[in-house]
């Protein structure tokens, strides 16, 4: 084990928050339908593990069965990351003898050369659509070529245990959209087909709770940016502040249809239903590294035009990483007269912005006769450029909904001012992570138009809010175009010119080292 771990240090940096909920609300049988959704999670994160390294298993038990303060601290710090590379300290292993953390997962051959994958492809077109699946890995054959083994049984084991407890849970509710959802997600778990259960994700509304699991994001395939791993929330719904952001729905479709008109590609199905919960357990990739606030899913293409996506929102996590991460930060940046007029209501303003663009805009492109998503397309860009959209593309829909008279345009603008003054909030973890290396890019962008100036000798930001929102919008019209592009060679000139570390950028970033750098929470089930 690494000897030279200061565990005191690594763990100082993390922020840990208590989140246990009142589950009195429930019925006898919901709160154990629930249980069974929280150990189904529970499978999600040794799922999560072994897709990362099969060797991380062990690896965990291994440090389970120390005592001593370094062995207990290396757990804490192990579970905190989701293996024992540290993704706050650009995932430098902190256990001696684990190597370098693999770029791409178990999901490929530790062989396989990119030319390899091109060769194979162009020469077997009928297993293109098994390669480019998110739920598949690559595995050698009993010749050295290569084959897609399902996820379905590639993970057979950790799947049969988490469709059981879902299974369970379906059986202890009444008839409703939470029940179908359980019930063909547990059979999705084992035939590998989600089309099903994703549609009936979608019609749940967190009635009696919020349950959402399964294979999602693409982030930990550094290599190609296709495979997904799994990840879990169990969740309650907050209603009060659920229905303070219903209003935005009516008008989605209008600014997706002109914006679809105008780019030429077909806009998405209707259903944008969002929901605002209060987390109870979190599993799986959800569990581990920096902590969401916020999701748009399911990411197939396919199902947001034929049916849309939903967008749920953390209040506990939103709570404690604006009073631990944004606010600090913030107030450091910005001026105290710009920074008086800051509150929680515009970074949530924000989010919600960033979550709705995430089901706006085009999905796949044709190519050949054939539809390709922009995860194939775009391959390792695809994930930044996504989340670099919704940031852009969610200012130019609060802008939409300002025009509507849903918002004040000063909201637009204060909402622009604080996305800015919290880029450093990801910059401090990593400058490479899907979600900064975007904010790279709009940082670059956005000093060059004159919306935003650093002052060295004040350390804060000079912030146009104005020339912001008008910077955001011009620069979410060129993702989108790289995105119907669809040209890898063409994003990666544009990442390279936009996407780089600024001079300033590690001063800033050294004037936040007192702060906590990302929160975990300890979740408590009554």
């Amino acid at each position: 084990m690494q000897s030279g771990f200061d565990g005191e240090k690594a763990l100082a940096r993390i922020k840990k928050v208590r989140v246990a909920q009142d589950l009195s609300g429930l019925t006898e049988g919901e709160r154990a339908a629930l249980r069974h959704c929280v150990a189904a999670a529970k499978v999600m994160s040794d799922l999560y593990l072994f897709q990362i390294d099969p060797a991380n298993i062990a690896l965990r038990e291994k440090l389970a069965a120390r005592t001593d303060g370094e062995g207990r601290a290396l757990r804490e710090y192990f579970d905190i990351n989701g293996g024992p590379w540290d993704l706050f300290n650009g995932d430098e292993a902190f256990i001696a003898g684990v190597g370098n953390k693999p770029n791409a997962g178990a999901f490929y051959p530790p062989d396989l050369t990119d030319e390899e994958w091109e060769s194979w492809l162009g020469d077997h077109p009928a297993d293109r659509a098994r390669f480019e699946s998110p739920t598949t890995v690559i595995r050698r054959d009993g010749n050295g070529g290569l084959i897609a083994v399902p996820y379905h049984e590639e993970y057979r084991p950790f799947l049969e245990k988490a469709a059981g407890e879902l299974k369970a849970a379906a059986a202890l509710l009444p008839a409703g959209a939470l029940k179908t959802f359980l019930a063909t997600r547990a059979e999705a778990f084992l035939s590998g087909d989600y089309w099903d259960s994703d549609i009936a994700w979608i019609d749940t509304d967190g009635n009696p709770f919020e349950v959402t699991i399964g294979p999602y994001e693409v982030y930990a395939d550094g290599r190609f940016g296709i495979k997904a791993t799994y990840e879990a929330l169990v969740a309650l719904p907050d209603r009060e502040t659920t229905a303070e952001i219903q209003k935005f729905k009516a008008a989605l479709p209008e600014f997706d249809e002109a914006l679809a008109a105008r780019l030429s590609y077909h806009p998405k199905g209707s259903a944008t239903p969002m929901e605002v919960v209060r987390d109870v357990f979190r599993g799986g990739e959800a569990a581990f590294g920096r902590a969401f606030v916020a999701f748009n899913l399911p990411n197939d293409r396919k199902i947001h035009e034929a049916k849309g996506s939903k967008k749920v929102f953390s209040k506990t996590m939103m709570d404690a990483k604006f009073a631990a991460l944004t606010r600090p930060v913030a107030e450091r940046l910005l001026r105290p007269e710009v920074f008086a007029l800051m509150d929680q209501r515009h970074w949530m303003l924000f989010v919600v912005g960033h979550e709705l663009a995430h089901g706006v805009g085009p999905g796949v492109r044709n190519v050949g006769g054939r539809e390709v998503s922009f995860e194939v397309l775009l391959k390792d860009l695809h994930g930044m450029l996504e989340e670099a959209k919704a940031d852009m593309l969610g200012m130019a829909l609060l802008d939409h909904f300002a025009g509507k008279g849903m918002l004040a345009k000063e909201d637009v603008e204060q909402c622009a001012v604080y996305e800015i003054a919290t880029f450093p909030v990801g910059w401090r973890v990593s400058y490479g992570e899907a979600h900064s290396a975007g904010s790279l890019i709009e940082y670059n962008w956005l000093v060059e138009r004159g919306a935003v100036q650093y002052d060295g000798s004040s350390g804060t930001f000079a912030i146009d809010p104005a020339k912001a929102v008008a910077a955001m919008i011009a620069l979410s019209e060129e993702f989108l175009k790289l995105q119907l592009g669809g040209d890898y060679a063409a994003a990666k000139a544009f990442v390279k010119r936009w996407g780089f570390v600024a001079p300033e950028i590690p001063l800033i970033v050294a004037r936040m080292s007192d702060l906590p750098i990302e929160v975990h929470a300890d979740y408590e089930i009554e």
